[in-house]
Formats: C-alpha cells, sequence, structure tokens
C-alpha cells in the first residue's frame, strides 16, 4: 500500500536557500510596487506645473489630491479582501492594470475635478497593487527572512518615485509634464502582461482553497523550490492554519487581535501622514524657496534615494534587532530631519539635497518598517485582508497631508513652520509603538512552553516565530 507523505506548504521555503524562482517572484513583485511608487508620487513632482495647467495654485489642487488619496483606500480594502477568496495574483494583474490606465489618462485633464476623477480611479489599482504584492511575495519567503523580504520589495516604493524625480528633471523641461504621465501609464501594462505570464499563485492560497488541478499546480510550483519534490508521487500539501467559517474582517478584531490592529492602524497612518506631507508638498516648497524645476525635481529624487536605501536596511534590522526600538528610534530621527529640511529649505542645492536624502531616510523608511510589522501580525488565510485594512486605513493619513498641507500654506505658513508643526508626528508615532510594543512584551512575560496557546491568543500574531527578536 502506498503511503502519501503529508508536507506543509511553509516548509516548501524553509529547508532550502533563497532559489532563484523566488528570486523571480519577488522581483516581480518589487516591478509593481515601483511603478506604483512611481505612479503614486509623480504628482507631486508634477504638481507646480499641473497646476499651471489647471490654471490654479497648487494649494487649491489640496483637495483634489485628496480625493485622489481615496482610490487607495477603496483598493486596498476591496481589492485585498478579493485577493483572500480569489488569490493574490489576479489582484495583483487588476490592480497594475487599473492604475496604469488611468494614470495615462491623466494626461487629458482640464479641470482639478476631472484630475481628482482620474487620480482616485488610478487609486484603486494604487491600493490594491501594494498589498497584493507584499502579500505574495512575503509567502514565498522563509519566516527568517519575511521581514527583510517585505520591506525590500516595499522599497520598490520610494524607487520609483526616485525615477519619477530624475525623470522630472529632464522630463519636464523637454517634454512637458505629460511625458511622465504617458510613461507612468504604459509601463504598469507592461507589467501587468508579465504577471498575467510569469507570476505563480499562493500556494497556500492554492492549497486552501482546494480546486481540482490545485494539488497538480502546487507540486509543480513547489518542485522549482525544492526539485526532489517532482519525483514524489504522493504528496499532500497542507497548511498550518485551517481557513475559518468566520469572516475574515471579524478575525481581525477576534482572537486577541482587536488592540493589535487598532495600534496598528493608528501608527500607519499617521506614518503615512508624515511621509506625504513630505512628498506631496517638497517641491511646492522648495519652489516657494527659490529652486528651479530641475533642483527641486532632483530633490525629489534624493527624499527618494535615501528611501530607497533605508527601506533596503530596515527589513533586516527588524529581523536581528527589537522591532518596535528600531522604528521608535527611526520616527524620532524622521521628526529631527523634518525639522532640519524646513531650517535649510532655502539654503545652497548641495545642503537641501543631503537634507532631502536624510528625510527620505528617516521617515520613509520608518513608515516601511511598519508595513514590515504589519505582515507579520495575521496568519496566511486573513494576511492578505489584514494588510489590505492596515494600508486602507493608512491612507486616511494620506489623504489628510494634502489638504493639511494645503490648508497651512493658504495660510501663509512658512516652510520652516510648516515642517516644525507636522513634525511632531514622529514624537506620537514612536509613543504608540512604545505601547504596542509593552502589549507583545506583556504577553511574552506571560507565555511558557505549558500556556504558549493562550498567549499567542492574547496578542493575536504567532509570537514564538514572528516576534523571536523582540527582546530587551
Amino acid at each position: 500500500m502506498t503511503m502519501n507523505r503529508t508536507m506543509h506548504v511553509s516548509s516548501v521555503f524553509e529547508k532550502n536557500g533563497f532559489t532563484f524562482y523566488q528570486y523571480l517572484v519577488c522581483s516581480i513583485c518589487f516591478l509593481v510596487t515601483f511603478l506604483d511608487g512611481f505612479d503614486l508620487t509623480v504628482i507631486g513632482v508634477a504638481l507646480p506645473k499641473l497646476a499651471e495647467h489647471l490654471a490654479s495654485e497648487p494649494k487649491a489642487l489640496g483637495l483634489a489630491l485628496s480625493a485622489g488619496q481615496f482610490g487607495p483606500l477603496v483598493g486596498a480594502i476591496v481589492l485585498g479582501m478579493l485577493a483572500d477568496r480569489w488569490g493574490r495574483k489576479w489582484m495583483l494583474f487588476i490592480s497594475a492594470v487599473s492604475f496604469g490606465l488611468f494614470t495615462f489618462l491623466t494626461v487629458y485633464v482640464t479641470t482639478p475635478e476631472e484630475l481628482a476623477a482620474c487620480r482616485f480611479l488610478a487609486g484603486i489599482g494604487l491600493g490594491g497593487a501594494v498589498p497584493n504584492a507584499l502579500t505574495l511575495g512575503s509567502e514565498y519567503a522563509p519566516k527568517r527572512f519575511r521581514a527583510m523580504i517585505v520591506a525590500s520589495m516595499y522599497a520598490g516604493m520610494p524607487a520609483g518615485a526616485m525615477m519619477g524625480g530624475l525623470l522630472a528633471a529632464y522630463l519636464i523641461p523637454h517634454f512637458g509634464w505629460q511625458s511622465l504621465f504617458y510613461f507612468g501609464g504604459v509601463a504598469p501594462l507592461f507589467i501587468a502582461a508579465i504577471v498575467a505570464v510569469l507570476l505563480p499563485e499562493s500556494l497556500e492560497f492554492l492549497v486552501r482553497r482546494g480546486r481540482a488541478g490545485d494539488t497538480r499546480r502546487v507540486k509543480n510550483i513547489a518542485s522549482k523550490i525544492q526539485p526532489e519534490l517532482a519525483d514524489i508521487d504522493n504528496v499532500a500539501f497542507v497548511v498550518e492554519d485551517t481557513m475559518k467559517s468566520d469572516g475574515a474582517v471579524k478575525r481581525l478584531f477576534t482572537e486577541g487581535r482587536g488592540v493589535t490592529t487598532l495600534l496598528l492602524w493608528l501608527i500607519c497612518s499617521s506614518a503615512l501622514y508624515m511621509l506625504w506631507i513630505l512628498i506631496t508638498w517638497a517641491p511646492t516648497l522648495l519652489r516657494n524657496s527659490g529652486a528651479t524645476v530641475q533642483q527641486y525635481s532632483l530633490a525629489y529624487a534624493c527624499i527618494s534615494l535615501g528611501a530607497f536605501v533605508s527601506s533596503i536596511f530596515i527589513g533586516r534590522l527588524l529581523d536581528k534587532r527589537n522591532p518596535f526600538k528600531v522604528l521608535q528610534v527611526g520616527f524620532i530621527l524622521g521628526a529631527i530631519s523634518l525639522v532640519a529640511f524646513g531650517a535649510g529649505a532655502s539654503s545652497s542645492f548641495l545642503v537641501i539635497a543631503i537634507l532631502s536624502v536624510i528625510c527620505g531616510m528617516c521617515i520613509n523608511g520608518s513608515q516601511a518598517g511598519t508595513l514590515a510589522v504589519a505582515t507579520l501580525s495575521y496568519p496566511s488565510d486573513i494576511r492578505a485582508t489584514g494588510i489590505g485594512w492596515t494600508y486602507a486605513i493608512a491612507k486616511v493619513g494620506a489623504m489628510l497631508a494634502p489638504l493639511t498641507g494645503g490648508y497651512m500654506l493658504s495660510r501663509n505658513w512658512s516652510v520652516s513652520e510648516l515642517c516644525n508643526a507636522n513634525a511632531i508626528t514622529g514624537i506620537f508615532i514612536a509613543g504608540a509603538l512604545m505601547l504596542l510594543q509593552k502589549r507583545v512584551q506583556a504577553a511574552r512575560n506571560a507565555e511558557t512552553i505549558e500556556d504558549v496557546n493562550a498567549a499567542e491568543a492574547v496578542v493575536g500574531t504567532d509570537i514564538t516565530n514572528r516576534y523571536s527578536v523582540i527582546q530587551d
């Protein structure tokens, strides 16, 4: 009698090193976040010229930009939940097509209302792209490297924004602001085709779905990571946690996850507010301080350069050090860097470039770390829903940033005053992270070998595996 071999899906990724196939999956997810970052943030560097095209002051477009941030909120929630039901791959495909198409159509806007509509519709795809890319990529990563892999994939966003700043410095003077949106529209459609052809579905999702043919698909994908599995005829793949019948959204607040979820939402929304104050208004603030279009475009690229570098390293720090303390220090440094940016906005371009890099490293890098921690907070069967909701609620902060900055500019606040006022956000985030850290540490102090499951119920996460680096 032939016996079936039972194998946990997660063990497929734990046995060997990081294979070429896993690099391929994560690289495609990186490309999606790269173009997401380009399309999401290029509006900031194009804003001064776009305002001239629409015969509006940049501060008058704050409401239109905030309305455009509502699209990502909708997309993150809806496409995140659909990904848990229908699969990560095809929601990622739909996201790329959506934000590519409506970014392209931004070229043809003639009123602030049309701009808001295009940014809203593009935002639906932008909001669905990041959580699904991070979720899919994280599910192809070993647990011991998951935070680093997630942060590295998320680094695609500042990398895309950096490319937007560099291209803007050349394209806007030579070909007009429209050229940025032509590129930002066509490139995602090309990546969407790559997603459809080359990107596999999540193994954990396929095992849970259990449709006819999924078993063969799981084995084919798994054998690309562990080639010896191709020679095993009878292997049954299982997942470590079973799909529960109650709603995924409800489970974000049950099983001890309620406080953790609310704290994550507060932290991520505040972090995204602080980030968007910088990336939405930095070009306008620098222009108000006397910078030319090339200078503020290059300064914008410097912000993104710093963000890209720190996003790469923040994940490794989260894997090796106490993640909460790393982020607490990061946001305090972010607050200091924003104050320095405001003080030096009228200095020489070299000073502005250095301050821009530092701001990008501290603010964007820390914000990327919050999402990396969030991906570790939920079991895999509700992970896309959890990350989708976290990313969506965080968009409330992104929506408030253009409104707040526009109001401050309308009241003739100086660059320094605006930066000083918003730097307080970094201190607030550091305090919220301390509360979250105390909650997790309290659960760890109560944990013993006999009551590990009870401790996990308090925190709502796999403490042993996911927060093993949390220590004084």
